[in-house]
């Protein structure tokens, strides 16, 4: 009996365990949220149609001009056709959330294959079309799923935050309060309009004042994105990825590194006390062991964004060049309200000090070993936020990192004369 209990455990571990970890945390093949660098967010809608709710919720949404992509049941759609077209119509996005809502990890094989493909019949009858999103009840996954991703036109989604309008006891300011507080850029948030008995009608009632505040944050609400676009192909990125995710986090604990809620920032920073010896800058600028400086670090991600979402170096340069300005611009705004007036510069190691303009910045070699792990460490951000992954760092050529310190009063007057020259240029 006790042999016949681990094999049951190991199966299922295999069977539905270790997938819904991988789909979930891992793979590229689902789609967990948009892109953390333009401020969008993307409404999604399960369990429906529902003849009461689905058709106000979409009377909001096209009163407001919002686009929203829906998870229809297969059973549901097959009793509500006419409100599946009119959600169509209407240019919203039409996903298969599954016939049943039956949870997959507990599903055989047949019976999970049978699921998702009955759905996809009854809506591709109505529709004319397969749905190229597929979100599994509960967020589930098993082993047997993979079948669905031979299919190159098919993604699964899911999403980065959940609104809670499901739960019997939360109330109508509960989800309006857990959607504002804990929007970010990218989100994907998860909504119902089908859910038992009378449960969606906080969403229909929260609905119209979330549209509202978000458009007060500057936030643009779409349906799903071009899902083709958010596909990492190589795991070893993904590994790579999830790597530096964990240094960033120890990194920014240790450092006390502070990261801007601005989704248009560049940069994070710190704020350190020099230890080592006193420095004198090229103008003039004297740091004495105890002053205090401002330490910049790149955001990965945000970078790794430009460089995907332009077509052309040049056009990621521009932009990198203009949201550093703006990064640079916000982090002396945080200073002069956080009564920071005594930071006498700012210091950086990278190998893009060109970008600021060199003769505002004092330029130091870096010790040689310290040098090697910054260059390895540099190579591998390359490799790993890349579009070009190993084909980038071969073009990488003979940049050197560099230690750049520019005087607090130096970066004022270069933003000073950004400015000036922009405002030139209109």
């Amino acid at each position: 009996m006790s042999i016949l209990i681990f094999l049951s455990f190991l199966l299922l571990i295999v069977y539905a365990i270790i997938p819904d970890i991988w789909f979930r945390f891992i793979s590229s093949l689902v789609l967990k949220r948009g892109d953390k660098s333009r401020k969008y967010v993307f409404f999604t809608f399960d369990d429906g149609p529902h003849p009461i709710y689905t058709p106000q919720i979409l009377d909001i949404l096209e009163k407001n001009k919002v686009k929203a992509t829906f998870f229809f049941l297969g059973k549901k759609a097959e009793e509500f056709p006419e409100i599946v077209r009119l959600a169509k119509e209407k240019g919203h996005t039409i996903g298969s959330h599954g016939y049943s809502h039956r949870p997959v990890w507990f599903l055989s094989p047949s019976a999970t294959i049978e699921e998702f493909k009955k759905a996809d019949s009854i809506i591709c009858s109505i529709l004319g079309e397969l749905p190229k999103y597929i979100r599994p009840p509960w967020g589930g996954f098993n082993l047997s799923m993979l079948r669905f991703l031979n299919n190159s036109e098919r993604l699964f989604v899911l999403w980065s935050l959940d609104s809670r309008d499901w739960q019997k006891g939360t109330s109508l300011e509960k989800v309006i309060e857990r959607v504002l507080n804990r929007i970010e850029p990218g989100d994907i948030i998860l909504f119902h309009d089908g859910r038992w008995n009378d449960i969606s009608k906080k969403t229909v009632e929260a609905l119209q004042i979330l549209i509202e505040k978000l458009r007060e944050r500057g936030y643009e609400i779409s349906s799903l994105p071009v899902y083709g676009l958010y596909r990492e192909k190589k795991i070893l990125g993904l590994l790579l990825r999830a790597i530096f995710t964990v240094i960033d986090i120890i990194f920014y604990r240790v450092t006390k590194t502070i990261k801007l809620k601005d989704p248009e920032m560049l940069l994070s920073f710190s704020i350190n006390k020099n230890r080592w010896r006193k420095l004198i800058l090229d103008d003039g600028t004297v740091i004495n062991r105890g002053d205090r400086y401002v330490e910049i670090h790149f955001l990965n991600d945000a970078i790794s964004n430009i460089l995907r979402n332009h077509q052309t170096l040049m056009g990621a340069s521009k932009e990198i060049k203009r949201r550093i300005f703006y990064s640079i611009e916000k982090i002396i705004e945080y200073l002069e309200n956080n009564d920071f007036s005594d930071v006498k510069a700012f210091h950086g190691v990278t190998v893009l000090y060109r970008i600021m303009g060199t003769e505002f910045a004092t330029i130091y070699d870096i010790n040689p070993i310290f040098r090697f792990f910054v260059d390895f460490y540099e190579k591998l951000i390359l490799v790993t936020y890349h579009p070009e992954g190993f084909g980038r760092l071969r073009k990488k050529g003979k940049l050197i990192p560099k230690s750049i310190w520019i005087s607090a009063n130096s970066v004022k007057d270069l933003i000073t004369r950004h400015k000036r020259r922009k405002a030139s240029e209109l």
